[in-house]
């Protein structure tokens, strides 16, 4: 009976070693950027991977105090360039860029109130500085237009055209909030973009939205199927997030 007592001590301490070493090498975790300093607060980009290493969330981290203290004037000084953590290079994520609108931008009668533009850039900074201002006539094909979603047509320089949600609220009479906005230059997607007020944000909202997608995309990634904006009372943060992402 000893030996076999023997025995079993050795295997249950084994398959304990095991699993600690499961859970150890486990690549589950959230990753963190660097932070940049934005009005009185601070800005984070981070992934959060699956045990398989996958991602399965991508997005901004921002302090409530970034909310106040912001510049009244726009410039360039307002745009904000953001490096994701080494871990997110799988998803297909080149960089962020949080853009501050003190006055909003056109059309003005709809986006013409104080907002953030969160972007999530396929394209390279490189890519993006050959991108000229003016009409961008060039048809996107139809499998990568997204459900319901129209083209700004004027090109933004280092950026692109913006499209947008036809069926969107502040479309369909009501005040802008917050919206989801795909980008596209040259028949190409470039980005991703939440928009959001900073009235809506100083709400403290916790909401997620499904994000529509098109047939197919052209750059090989992981793509939202929802977007979400989370408040943490207890660490007075906010979370702008591109969620349920999607191997294409």
């Amino acid at each position: 009976m000893k030996k076999y007592s023997l025995f079993f001590s050795a295997a249950l301490v084994l398959a304990t070693s095991f699993i600690s070493c499961q859970k150890d090498h486990s690549k589950a975790a959230t990753y963190y950027g660097d932070e940049t300093k934005v009005g009185d607060g601070t800005v984070r980009t981070f992934v959060t991977l699956n045990n398989n290493g996958d991602p399965e969330t991508i997005g901004y981290k921002f302090s409530e105090s970034m909310l106040t203290g912001l510049p009244d004037k726009d410039a360039m000084s307002n745009m904000y360039n953001l490096s994701f953590p080494a871990e997110a290079s799988t998803t297909g994520y080149d960089h962020a860029e949080l853009d501050w609108n003190p006055h909003g931008h056109d059309p003005v009668q709809i986006y013409g109130v104080p907002h953030f533009d969160f972007h999530f850039y396929t394209a390279s900074m490189d890519e993006l500085s050959k991108i000229v201002p003016g009409p961008d006539t060039v048809t996107v094909a139809q499998q990568y237009i997204p459900t319901d979603y129209m083209s700004g047509v004027m090109a933004v320089p280092n950026m692109g055209v913006h499209w947008v949600d036809s069926t969107s609220s502040e479309f369909q009479g009501k005040p802008f909030t917050a919206t989801f906005i795909y980008g596209f230059y040259h028949g190409k997607m470039l980005f991703v973009e939440p928009m959001i007020t900073l009235a809506y944000l100083q709400t403290h909202p916790d909401v997620s939205f499904n994000v529509k997608q098109p047939a197919a995309f052209q750059t090989p990634g992981y793509y939202p199927t929802k977007w979400s904006i989370h408040y943490d009372s207890n660490k007075k943060e906010y979370a702008v997030s591109l969620e349920g992402l999607e191997k294409h």
